[in-house]
């Protein structure tokens, strides 16, 4: 995460992270995510369509809200719509595809000097204990 950079695409990059990481959150959830599912005072994400068309409420612990106020205070910038966006060009305002997240991500860990493939979906299943 330190490599993510401190502008408004490594703050939506990190968002994304800790959003998948800490709240345990499927890509595809994150993504349909808007700002009025979330809830800083409670600490809590809604998932309104998760896995099997299920509602559920995650809780997300206080340094992910840490991580996830630069991208807070930008997004207002940008038109409305979901949490995670295209931040510049023509189509500015419409949601992040799960492609370029992925790509993002990827690009990210060769950066960081991760030799092992990487995949968001990792970022989920290592919040589990064994």
């Amino acid at each position: 995460m330190r490599h993510t950079g401190e502008h408004r695409h490594g703050w939506r990059l990190r968002a994304m992270i800790v959003v998948l990481w800490r709240a345990g959150l499927r890509i595809h959830e994150a993504l349909a995510l808007a700002e009025h599912d979330l809830d800083p005072r409670c600490g809590s994400l809604l998932v309104r369509n998760g896995k099997g068309g299920k509602r559920r409420e995650l809780g997300m612990d206080e340094w992910g809200w840490e991580q996830l106020r630069p991208w807070l205070t930008a997004r207002p910038e940008l038109p409305g719509g979901k949490l995670f966006c295209i931040i510049d060009g023509p189509t500015r305002g419409r949601p992040w595809s799960s492609a370029a997240v992925r790509r993002e991500c990827r690009r990210l860990a060769a950066q960081a000097g991760v030799r092992r493939r990487f995949a968001p979906h990792q970022l989920r299943t290592r919040t589990r204990s064994s």
